[in-house]
């Protein structure tokens, strides 16, 4: 489907970033700081992260596991960023929007796009 490739390629780099910015509170503040709470959202931050990069790397190359990955991301990245960006503030509110909303948007797109395959073509 038109659009899949910047969709795919976006969702690799915001997947990295989130990943980055988690390991970044594990070590730094979870670990050389040894704080519990922070330690927990890194790493709830870094597996959200994750499921995002590897999503997107299911959607470059098509994969049938595609929506699946999107659909565990939504999962894990819609408390997390509810309790780390709204309730805890331990993200930003831009990476707190994207966070909430970019997987939400994956989402809807794979599924009217998997409606979409599955239609017979028009005579």
């Amino acid at each position: 489907m038109r659009g899949q490739l910047p969709l795919a390629v976006l969702a690799i780099l915001i997947g990295a970033l989130a990943t980055t910015g988690g390991v970044q509170e594990v070590v730094y503040m979870g670990i050389l700081k040894s704080r519990t709470e922070a330690l927990e959202i890194g790493t709830f931050g870094t597996v959200a992260g994750i499921l995002l990069l590897s999503a997107g790397i299911a959607m470059l190359f098509r994969s049938k596991l595609a929506l699946t990955l999107v659909t565990a991301t939504v999962y894990v990245s819609l408390p997390f960023y509810i309790l780390a960006g709204i309730i805890k503030h331990y993200t930003g509110w831009p990476m707190t929007a994207i966070g909430i909303g970019f997987p939400l948007l994956l989402l809807l797109w794979l599924k009217v796009d998997r409606r979409g395959a599955n239609c017979p073509e028009p005579n």
